[in-house]
C-alpha cells in the first residue's frame, strides 16, 4: 500500500491542476444541485467521495477486484484526494445505500460536460472528416443474461434473457456519446439517435433501417450511409455510367443477369426511389451504390456529400 500510495501521490501533483481546468469542484457541486443530490445530513461517505469511488469502479476493475478491494484501494488514496479530510472506514453497506440515492442522471450530466470540454480541446484536423460537423457510427450489441432477468430483459429467443447497448459514437472525437440499454427484444430502430444539427455524417448498421429515420437526417440537412436492406427491392430512376441508361424504370431485382456480366467494372452508382407503397412517408430519391467485393455485389445506400458539404448525392 505505501508503495501504492506513492505512486499515486506522485500522479495527482502532475494532473491536479490540468483536471481542475476540465472539471473543478464548483463545477462538480453545480453538477450535485441541479441533480438535486446534496449531504442533507453528516455522511461518512459524502457525495463527492462517492462520486470518485465510482469513477474508480468504472476504470481497471479487472485489476482491484471485489468491492472490498475497491473500498480498500479507495481508503489508501481518500487522503491524497481530499487533504480537508477524507474517509478513514467504510463498509459496502455505506456504498450501496449511497448508489440507492444518487440518481444516475448525474453521472450522464458530467459524462456530457467532460465531453464537451474535450471537445473544444481536441480540435479536428481530419481532411476527410473534416468537412462534417461530426461524423457518427451507430451500432449495437446483444448480451446473455441468466434466464432469470426475463421478466426485466427479454430476449428474441424464448425461454433467454439479453440486454442490448445501443452506441452512437464519434469518428471524429474518438469517443462514445450515447450508450442506451434496453432489453434484447427491442428493434434498434426505436434507438433515437437523429438530432437536428446540420452536416452530420450517420454510418448507421443495417439493423436501424427505417425509412422514418433516413427522412429525419436528410430533413436535418445532415447525410448517411447505410447497406440496403435485402427485403427492399428499390426502382432505379437515374444511372450515372452513360452506357447504362437503359436501366432506368427496372427494379434493381430485375437486373441481376447484367451485374454478372459487369465482373470487370467492379461498381454501378444509381439513383433510386426505396418504398414501393402507393403513399410513401418517404419518397426523397437516393444513392445506391453497387461494389463486387469476393465475388458477390453488395449494395450501399447514401445521401452524401460530394465535393463540399452544400452538395448531395
Amino acid at each position: 500500500m505505501t508503495a501504492l500510495t506513492t505512486i499515486v501521490q506522485e500522479e495527482l501533483k502532475e494532473t491536479q491542476h490540468s483536471f481542475q481546468e476540465i472539471l473543478s469542484d464548483d463545477e462538480l457541486e453545480e453538477m450535485f444541485a441541479k441533480y438535486g443530490i446534496q449531504d442533507e445530513r453528516k455522511r461518512k461517505l459524502v457525495v463527492r467521495c462517492f462520486f470518485w469511488l465510482m469513477i474508480f469502479s468504472a476504470g481497471e476493475p479487472s485489476q482491484r477486484g471485489s468491492l472490498l478491494q475497491l473500498i480498500g484501494f479507495f481508503l489508501g488514496v481518500s487522503a491524497l484526494l481530499f487533504p480537508e479530510g477524507g474517509v478513514d472506514s467504510l463498509s459496502k453497506n455505506a456504498v450501496s445505500k449511497r448508489l440507492k440515492g444518487v440518481d444516475w442522471y448525474l453521472f450522464r450530466g458530467i459524462y456530457k460536460h467532460l465531453l464537451s470540454r474535450y471537445h473544444d480541446l481536441l480540435g479536428s484536423k481530419d481532411v476527410v472528416l473534416g468537412r462534417f460537423k461530426n461524423v457518427w457510427a451507430i451500432d449495437s450489441s446483444v448480451i446473455a443474461l441468466c434466464k432469470t432477468l426475463e421478466g426485466i430483459f427479454k430476449s428474441v429467443h424464448k425461454g433467454q434473457s439479453s440486454l442490448k447497448l445501443n452506441t452512437k459514437y464519434s469518428l471524429k472525437d474518438a469517443v462514445v456519446s450515447k450508450v442506451h440499454v434496453t432489453e434484447g427484444k427491442r428493434h434498434d430502430s426505436r434507438f433515437l439517435f437523429v438530432t437536428k444539427e446540420a452536416n452530420v455524417l450517420y454510418l448507421v448498421d443495417l439493423g436501424y433501417w427505417s425509412f422514418r429515420m433516413m427522412k429525419k437526417i436528410i430533413d436535418a440537412g445532415s447525410f448517411f450511409v447505410m447497406r440496403l436492406k435485402s427485403s427492399c427491392d428499390p426502382l432505379i430512376v437515374q444511372v450515372k455510367h452513360s452506357d447504362f441508361q437503359w436501366l432506368v424504370g427496372s427494379r434493381l431485382s430485375e437486373i441481376g443477369d447484367f451485374l454478372t456480366t459487369q465482373i470487370a467494372i467492379g461498381e454501378i452508382d444509381l439513383r433510386v426511389t426505396l418504398s414501393k407503397a402507393a403513399k410513401p412517408h418517404f419518397v426523397d430519391t437516393i444513392r445506391l451504390v453497387g461494389l463486387l467485393h469476393e465475388g458477390q455485389w453488395r449494395f450501399v445506400t447514401a445521401h452524401v456529400v460530394v465535393r463540399n458539404c452544400k452538395q448531395r448525392q
